[in-house]
């Protein structure tokens, strides 16, 4: 396989080296071009074009062609100086130029005839010039400023995802809870300086770490949402890339420390009888970049970690009580540990069997994360960089309500070195080599074999453990070609994609009742044996190719062709067989192919961009359409390795046979097969293509005063063969059996054969970091529809699994109105630049260097879909998974009073008859509305010229909004003197939780209050 991989891989690069274009975006590089005139307005060719970096003094030059443009590719973040010399003109210097993640900036400039020596510098168009004139990619830049100020409930980066548009939380603004334009959570595709970083397993990273990637060690990063260009891909979603700080020619650095403490938040909005836990943060760390070789060789380091103590949320179990211990212990000797496994009881209850028990578990966190980065300019046209990234954390946490705990330890790694060449002024390569690993390890230790549920007690847990590797090594390669009035890219990428997992024994013995148990009559035994170490393989190989035309002054065409190859996974081992009714009739053969692999991924790509010379250069049209292939990571596509791992459901009652089988514990070995294959296999549909999305998108974008640009857009996409949970060996209602009668149950199958659809409309107000304030923001109105497929790794399955067509309607995931807004000012009074020691400017140290700082996040309600459960025996095929009521015309579906204890009006449902389906639309409801404010202030005091000290309040949920989840929404029915009724549960349409049920960090908390000192220098 490795060589059919390199084959291709090569068959790709000379491809796109023989082609005038390019592969792999480099989103922590920007680009500048423009045009260069004279007084009369003609373009002035063969200038001279000089590009110096502040801080470090690298510098790029070119020339301008015929009509005098310029283009400068592959540049990295920061502020640049641009100066521009031409024989007979006087020399002209554009300064302060900022250039941000993924920018393609354009700035002109006009030469006067004069001596050469007489140098002139030139205000840029700042307002023109940060307009995007190359293509019509919708996304955003979180700058800096962002970064560093804005308020963040444990410091974790991702929550700034929130602003790009098109971006929404559907819970605790964690890597795995955001989600945008309507696609999956595995649609999404993480990158830090070019390199993979997601959790392999899944798109989000799988570990207990909150930190991940330290803020004090990202530069900026930037989201493209959708419409993006052929450089960019590897999934069907937003592109997520974050970029690392480097050092400079002068040392900077910081040393923080952030405090919590539960004594200053509030209450959750749910009351509770259990006082609130005792809660203590502190996260701390500091960083230092500058010179190894002035000039030439520079280094950052940072270093961040926290310490989390939490007293634990008392939980009331139930256990047995002293006289049921030494019943059980005299008739049933085997059982006797057991019950010696439950704590002692503290209070009798009714049940003369039955004490109650309070458990608490303290749940200690820490986490440690580091990076160190190296740049180093090997020549005028070689240089490169080496960065390593690495955070460790350990938590615990409540197994149950018996003070049993469940123990995390993660890790995440992340290394990339990469090597620029410059073969001429026109021509630029660039390659990275990167390693990305996440490795997740759960272990519970509690003495016991098997979980026990006894109905009356608290369920007893396992011994369990469970370990997941995620790994991927990826080799990229980007040409970037100038001529003429073209850009041409090309490359190629190749990553190879590792996953390793293993389990120990999992089984659970059921007894119906404390009778049944003293009797030691199991109702049920289902025990699943130890999964071995497994060993998935796969890779992915891309390339393309792309053409940036600057047709005019004011217009560019941007297009091109992305190509990807998801290959099928391998298991190492051999140990892996699939199943699929439709092609093997069951089992296949044994290391055989996950899926048949598909070669035919192509996705076109093409935009223009006009901004008419008859505006100034300040409003741009821009429009675009490009198709978008992904796979839905590995977690959705392991189903064959697991399937010789064997499980067994042993019942007890009447048997088929009419036979009646009573089962106790031990049971027998027999019984219990530890080789052979899955009694319930995962079935993954064989016939398996690759998901696509297609996106379509129109905007016009206008500069305002201020470096504020105001852009209006539409995006709209559709979603082609996304993933779907469906069921196969159903009942045939005419023969009433199975298809495959040694299977007694239907079985989960996976498809890639879902649709959906989104349109929206965003407006987006930016204004960049000048003269002490920021601000941004995105409102978004949007519907995104499905049939029950989300996207990678979301999805429903059906009520009626034939008609997948009838549950098309609002995503679970569709919230019409969202919004965000952010903003960082520096207060415009005092001097804030007081040394403490000068006593004679106490004025000055308490009035000066005020700022403010605040994030403001909204979001409509998430639809609801009520549901219904039902019998088996009441549906044709017998499956009654996500089955739905009637709906009662005329009846509203929500109360003009309602309230969090009645969200929805139970009158509005009725039972369907036997053997039919409800007739009540998916996600008929909504849920409730979020929004939330973060904020902080701020005061600085300058110690030295270039020190300064930061002291630092922030209120997260300032207003103490309650943020509640959606409600209960689950009906039953009833059977009362032999005639069906629905059945009204106590908790149905009854909100009992919180958006974010650790409430902890993130949004979605009540009110927490945090406190920081930062000293800089």
């Amino acid at each position: 396989m490795f060589r059919r991989l390199v084959i291709l891989y090569a068959a790709i690069v000379c491809t796109a080296l023989l082609s005038p274009c390019s592969l792999f975006a480099q989103i922590d590089r920007t680009e500048l071009n423009g045009t260069l005139t004279d007084a009369t307005g003609a373009g002035v060719g063969e200038a001279s074009v000089t590009i110096t970096q502040e801080g470090t003094n690298q510098t790029r030059r070119t020339t301008t062609n015929s009509s005098g443009q310029y283009v400068v590719s592959s540049l990295p973040i920061g502020r640049f100086s641009i100066v521009f010399t031409h024989e007979g003109f006087q020399d002209s210097r554009v300064g302060d130029v900022d250039l941000h993640s993924g920018d393609t900036r354009t700035v002109n400039a006009k030469l006067v005839v004069g001596s050469v020596s007489e140098a002139v510098n030139v205000e840029a168009d700042r307002e023109g010039a940060q307009l995007d004139k190359s293509n019509a990619t919708v996304g955003g830049t979180v700058q800096s400023v962002q970064v560093s100020r804005l308020p963040l409930n444990g410091r974790n980066i991702t929550n700034l995802e929130l602003l790009a548009p098109g971006a929404i939380d559907s819970g605790s603004g964690a890597q795995s809870s955001i989600r945008f334009a309507g696609n999956g959570t595995d649609d999404n595709n993480f990158r830090l300086d070019g390199v993979d970083a997601s959790g392999v397993f899944h798109a989000s990273l799988k570990s207990a770490l909150r930190l991940q990637f330290s803020t004090e060690a990202v530069a900026e990063f930037k989201v493209d949402t959708g419409a993006y260009t052929a450089d960019t891909g590897g999934s069907a979603g937003a592109q997520v890339s974050l970029i690392s700080k480097s050092g400079t020619d002068t040392f900077h650095g910081s040393v923080f420390d952030y405090f919590r403490n539960s004594y200053f938040d509030a209450n959750g909005p749910i009351k509770s009888a259990v006082k609130k836990p005792v809660f203590q943060l502190n996260q701390f760390g500091g960083s230092l970049g500058g010179p190894i070789l002035k000039d030439r060789t520079f280094f950052f380091v940072n270093y961040e970690g926290f310490k989390q103590h939490l007293g634990g949320v008392p939980q009331t179990g139930f256990v047995p009580s002293p006289a049921f211990r030494a019943q059980v212990t005299a008739a049933q000797p085997s059982l006797a540990f057991i019950v010696n496994a439950y704590p002692t009881g503290v209070a009798a209850t009714t049940d003369p069997n039955i004490y109650s028990y309070t458990g608490v578990v303290a749940s200690p966190s820490s986490e440690n994360t580091g990076t160190v980065r190296i740049d180093h300019r090997f020549s005028s046209n070689d240089s490169g960089y080496v960065r390593y990234n690495i955070d460790d954390g350990v938590s615990a946490s409540a197994l149950n309500a018996l003070s049993q705990a469940i123990n995390v330890t993660s890790r995440i790694q992340n290394f990339v070195v990469e090597e620029t060449h410059i073969f001429s002024p026109h021509a630029i390569n660039e390659i990275q080599l990167g390693f990305n690993r996440n490795t997740y390890i759960q272990a519970q230790q509690t003495g016991l074999p098997f979980n026990f549920a006894i109905t009356g007690l608290t369920s007893l847990n396992e011994n369990y453990s469970k370990e997941q590797v995620g790994q991927s090594e990826s080799l990229n390669d980007t040409v970037t070609w100038t001529r003429s009035n073209h850009t041409f890219k090309f490359g190629a990428e190749l990553k190879l994609l590792r996953f390793n997992e293993q389990n120990s024994v999992d089984g659970t013995a059921t007894f119906l009742n404390t009778a049944a148990f003293l009797a030691n009559q199991l109702s049920t035994f289902l025990t699943t044996a130890a999964l071995p170490d497994k060993g998935m393989r796969k890779f992915h190989v891309a390339g393309y190719t792309q053409d940036e035309w600057k047709v005019s002054r004011g217009l560019t065409l941007n297009y091109g062709l992305r190509y990807n190859y998801f290959s099928p996974f391998t298991e190492a081992h051999n140990s892996a067989i699939a199943f699929d009714i439709a092609e093997c009739g069951g089992y296949c053969q044994f290391g055989g192919q996950f899926y048949h692999p598909n070669y035919l991924s192509f996705d076109p790509r093409a935009s223009v961009a006009f901004s008419p010379e008859s505006l100034k250069g300040k409003t741009v049209f821009r429009a675009g359409f490009g198709v978008y292939h992904g796979e839905v990571q590995l977690g959705d596509e392991d189903s064959p390795a697991v399937n010789n791992e064997p499980s067994t459901l042993l019942t007890s009652g009447i048997q088929s046979n009419g036979a009646l089988v009573q089962y106790s514990y031990p049971v027998a070995p027999a019984l219990t097969p530890s080789t052979g294959l899955a009694l319930t296999p995962r079935s993954m549909a064989l016939h398996h293509p690759d998901s696509y999305v297609e996106q379509w998108t129109a905007s016009v974008q206008q500069a305002l005063l201020g470096q504020t640009a105001l852009t209006l857009t539409y995006l709209g996409s559709h979603g082609v063969h996304l993933f779907r949970r469906s069921y196969t060996n159903l009942i045939n209602p005419a023969t009433n059996s199975r298809p495959l009668p040694q299977f007694p149950s239907q079985i989960d199958t996976k498809y890639n054969e879902g649709m959906s659809s989104f349109n929206s409309g965003v407006v987006s107000l930016s204004r960049r970091f000048h003269n002490g304030l920021f601000f941004g923001g995105n409102y978004m109105y949007s519907h995104a529809m499905n049939d029950g497929s989300v996207g990678g790794g979301d999805g429903d399955a059906a009520q009626n699994l034939s008609c997948f067509r009838c549950e098309y309607a609002s995503s679970d995931f569709d919230s019409r109105n969202t919004g965000t807004m952010s903003g960082v000012y520096d207060l415009p009074f005092g001097r804030g630049r007081t040394y403490l020691r000068d006593s004679s400017k106490v004025t000055d140290l308490f009035v000066g260097g005020w700022s403010v700082t605040t994030l403001f996040t909204a979001r409509a309600g998430f639809p609801l879909n009520v549901t219904l459960a039902r019998g088996a025996t009441e549906l044709p095929d017998g499956n009654n998974q996500a089955q739905r009521p009637n709906r009662v015309a005329g009846v509203a579906l929500y109360l003009p009073n309602r309230s969090t204890s009645q969200w929805i009006n139970p009158a509005a449902f009725a039972l369907p008859a036997v053997g039919t389906w409800g007739n009540s639309g998916r996600n008929i409801a909504n849920g409730p509305a979020l929004w939330q404010n973060d904020s902080a202030v701020e005061k600085h005091f300058r110690v030295r010229e270039r020190n300064d000290l930061q002291f630092r309040a922030e209120a997260f949920n300032f207003f103490n909004r309650a943020q509640y989840a959606s409600p209960a929404a689950a009906l039953s029915i009833a059977t009362v003197g032999g005639v069906r009724t629905l059945s009204v549960p106590s908790n149905f349409g009854h909100i009992t939780s919180t958006v974010n049920n650790a409430g902890l960090v993130g949004s979605g908390t009540p009110r927490v209050l945090e406190f920081s000192l930062r000293f800089t220098y």
